[in-house]
């Protein structure tokens, strides 16, 4: 994964990407554009099916320029009917 120092392109563009990539990475279980905790810096998003130092360590810290946040959801299921 390419990584710069500032972002050029549209976060949107970089996650359509990166995408297939992230979700092909063990305990990765989706992936989304979301914003830092100043509330306006966007950054990507990388949920987490547990922590894991492996899975951690699989994943880049930024993307394109993008800071990359990890977020532990649990397994991730469709809603039954």
């Amino acid at each position: 994964m390419a990584q710069n120092n500032s972002p050029t392109d549209d976060i949107n563009a970089v996650l359509r990407r990166h995408d297939k990539e992230l979700l092909g990475i063990p305990g990765v279980v989706g992936v989304y554009v979301g914003v830092l905790q100043d509330g306006k810096t966007p950054c990507l998003k990388v949920m987490l099916a547990q922590k894991s130092a492996e899975t951690e360590r699989a994943i880049p810290k930024s993307i394109e320029g993008f800071t990359v946040v990890l977020e532990v959801t649990g397994e991730i299921k469709p809603l039954e009917k």
